[in-house]
């Protein structure tokens, strides 16, 4: 038996006998991997090749095509899978085509069944969006450990997750699919999913599964946030924004496969980007895993403009560094022949791209153990515990200014809201296998939990029954939002705002003025607009949406079970007028500060200064809430900013900073995030304002305790694209911030730092101990430049 969480049956193993070791010597498990490989490869005709490229949908990959030798089938029956009803998963489906290509095909290669494992399996995890609101990798790992587990158990060794497209436009409904607007915590959270669904490296246990960075790269920066449409992106913007969370998954977590965008970036859509596909991931990224097309890109290079023929299309993707065709089957049905007529690139492209196949399926184990068959089903129960912490991790507290949350347990409650008693679009988007009667709404959780009354009115309540209601109870809790049928994969919206019913609804609440105030929690699957009138609320609990245990675990926040862990991935504009938004801008030649705040307004209420009236005349400039925001249930102070000296940390990890955090509150224990951002004053290019570089969660502090921080900015946050297009660290002056949020202000920020880098001699420190000079360790130095 191999060495498993769920140990596998005898029948689930493939015996390789006598016989099979001399007429197939690439079922020798002592042998290793790439000689395997290249035994089983070199006996392949160039159709078996290119069948090893071929993917269907699972509703076109007959008994005769597996008999045929197809190398994968995709768990799915539509290209939006994320929103439509998909059959069920199960062992026995997969385990049955299994033996058709074990026991029916010439050279008996297993069969790879993939689906969209995108948060979870049977248990829902919370959607990445809210993941990345966590700031918590441990947990992002976690979630995916368990859905590598239950999903494995249903015969599916491979998911097309973690999608870490940076994505700055809430217009676009894939943002749900994502880690927000930062590359660096895209590539934190990336990489942490790529550990727990692969088991940390150890992919041949039958409980992992292969994972899939996706879409490489720039699908995100779709023009008007319309999904599959062109993104323009300059080589810097590439460098610095879009592609690092690709380098952090597939270089640092070793992702097993990468998929390509569907877009086209600079005219050339990404499966037929060889500068991208042969030159970064595998050139400069030293990439040797599997590169799979999206849905029928293959084929639509034809509609892009950009192929005459399927032929044309199918031997552009290959040469450029695509692997495996994901449905189109255009690879299958031209590529022999092409490789055939003499084309020696094409034949050599196709052994090669058959040879990343088989190598992953050996990786995973599958010809040693190719049927999903176990013992006994995974035990869910930590699965399911998991889930609701994650729920209350994940959620963020925008205002609570009044300590109205969390709840006295003798408050009266009226609960009201489209999303109040939802329970299945709590999933979110890309949930294929969830279990809707496992869902508690957040009704039902706080009835179960709360020890004082709850009421739960329709959401059509108004005037007399709305007004007895709020009579009789002292917080009104307002659950408001969208549900997943309006985020995901081609569900984008031009105006992302709360519904108008919506909005009436909260001013009705507000109108009536209940004694202890109205609760605001939102449920979506992307950033919101929301009404001005949220100012009035007594406290606003942001929630993508939660999962299988969101109920429970939002009820667990707003009682006070459990706090508020989450912090925004994403900045929450005032007016859609403003998207895209973000934190990590680029100063300009007029520069008005983080998020163009406006200048300050004269007596009159005229701008002080004509010249700088702000970007806008009919809106303010900056947000409603920053990137990084969230409160807990206490407050915090940050102090004593500091740098390590030279040689405290290995020469190429970059730089370590410290400050102190204090728990200011007189009532509740807490933890906070603190967050490290850079600049770069002068540079080659001109650099953001503010970008998030590293961070650090603080341990559980009671009132009056304080602990040290330190946070590791890693060199690859201090890296930028320069004149000659390369990504590297150089000279010159750092500044570094540390805060609560991506403003750095107040009693919430300690610093600035300014590290100059690099610099002869010692450490250094101004008199005033805030501004402190490093000298760049040796390995960072421009003298040797490293690349990233």
């Amino acid at each position: 038996l191999i060495k498993t969480g769920g140990k596998r049956t005898a029948s689930s193993r493939h015996v390789i006998g006598e016989e099979d070791a001399m007429t197939r010597p690439w079922m020798d498990p002592a042998l290793p991997i790439d000689v395997r490989t290249e035994l089983l490869v070199s006996e392949m005709t160039l159709e078996e090749c290119a069948l090893q490229l071929d993917q269907p949908r699972i509703d076109e990959a007959s008994a005769e095509r597996v008999r045929h030798g197809i190398g994968s089938v995709i768990l799915a029956t539509s290209a939006t899978a994320g929103n439509d009803a998909q059959p069920a998963s199960s062992a026995a489906i997969v385990d049955n085509l299994q033996r058709i290509a074990i026991e029916e095909t010439r050279l008996g290669v297993p069969l790879l069944a993939a689906r969209d494992v995108i948060h979870g399996h049977h248990t829902v995890m919370p959607i990445p969006l809210a993941q990345a609101c966590s700031w918590d990798a441990q947990m992002v790992e976690a979630g995916c450990r368990a859905a590598a587990v239950e999903a494995s158990a249903d015969g599916i060794r491979w998911t097309f997750s973690p999608m870490v497209d940076v994505c700055r436009d809430p217009r676009w409904g894939r943002v749900a699919e994502g880690y927000g607007e930062s590359a660096f915590l895209a590539g934190e959270m990336g990489a942490a999913a790529v550990r727990g669904y692969q088991k940390n490296g150890d992919l041949d246990a039958p409980d992992a599964i292969a994972a899939c960075a996706k879409h490489i790269a720039g699908y995100g920066a779709a023009e008007g946030g319309r999904d599959y449409d062109t993104a323009e992106i300059s080589v810097p913007t590439l460098e610095d924004v879009y592609l690092p969370p690709f380098r952090a998954a597939l270089v640092d977590a070793k992702c097993a496969t990468v998929m390509p965008t569907f877009s086209a970036v600079a005219g050339l859509p990404a499966a037929a980007n060889a500068e991208l596909l042969t030159g970064v991931l595998r050139g400069r990224w030293g990439f040797d895993g599997v590169v799979v097309t999206d849905w029928n890109a293959v084929a639509e290079l034809r509609d892009h403009g950009i192929a005459r023929d399927g032929a044309h299309a199918a031997e552009q993707c290959l040469k450029a560094g695509s692997d495996i065709d994901m449905v189109s089957g255009l690879f299958v049905a031209t590529l022999p022949a092409l490789a055939a007529s003499g084309d020696g690139s094409v034949e050599a492209a196709l052994r090669e791209a058959a040879r990343r196949v088989v190598r992953l399926k050996m990786k995973l184990g599958l010809f040693e153990a190719p049927y999903a068959s176990r013992a006994a089903p995974p035990e869910r129960t930590p699965h399911l515990q998991l889930a609701r912490a994650f729920a209350a991790r994940s959620s963020v507290l925008l205002e609570n200014p009044h300590g109205t949350l969390p709840l006295r347990s003798d408050a009266r409650l009226v609960v009201v809201g489209p999303l109040a008693e939802a329970t299945s679009e709590l999933f979110g988007t890309w949930t294929l296998d969830g279990i809707p009667s496992e869902v508690t709404s957040l009704a039902a959780a706080l009835r179960a939990a709360h020890a004082a009354d709850v009421q739960v009115l329709p959401p059509s309540s108004e005037g007399s029954a709305l007004e007895s209601a709020l009579a009789r109870a002292d917080v009104a809790v307002a659950v408001l939002g969208e549900g997943p049928e309006v985020s995901g994969e081609a569900h984008s919206l031009a105006a992302p705002h709360l519904p108008a019913e919506q909005v009436a609804l909260l001013d009705r609440l507000i109108g009536a003025k209940p004694s202890g105030g109205v609760v605001l929690v939102v449920i979506s699957g992307r950033p919101l607009v929301l009404p001005a009138s949220v100012d009035a609320c007594a406290a606003v609990v942001w929630a993508c949406h939660p999962g299988t245990e969101g109920g429970r675990g939002l009820a667990d926040v707003l009682l006070g079970a459990a706090e508020p862990g989450g912090r925004l991935a994403f900045t929450l504009p005032r007016h859609a007028g403003q998207i895209p938004l973000y934190h990590d801008h680029k100063p300009t030649g007029r520069p008005l500060g983080e998020y163009y705040a406006p200048a300050p307004r004269d007596d009159a209420g005229g701008f002080a200064d004509a010249g700088a009236r702000g970007r806008y005349l009919d809106c303010h400039g900056s947000p409603r809430w920053p990137f990084g925001h969230g409160h807990s249930f206490t407050t915090f102070r940050l102090s004593g900013a500091s740098v390590d000296p030279p040689g405290a940390q290995a020469a190429d990890e970059g730089i370590r900073v410290r400050c102190q955090v204090l728990n200011t509150g007189t009532e509740r224990p807490g933890t906070t995030i603190v967050q490290a951002y850079v600049s770069q004053p002068v540079a080659e290019l001109s650099q953001p304002v503010r970008r998030l570089a590293g961070f650090a969660r603080s341990p559980l502090l009671a009132p009056g305790e304080s602990a040290d921080i330190a946070i590791l900015l890693p060199a690859h946050a201090l890296a930028y694209c320069h004149r000659d297009g390369s990504r590297r660290v150089d000279g010159g002056k750092v500044m570094v911030w540390l805060g609560i949020d991506a403003l750095c202000r107040g009693d919430g920020a300690a610093g600035p730092i300014e590290v100059e880098l690099p610099m002869d001699g010692a450490l250094a420190s101004d008199s005033d101990g805030i501004v402190t000079r490093l000298a760049l360790p040796e390995a960072l130095r421009p003298a040797s430049p490293r690349q990233y």
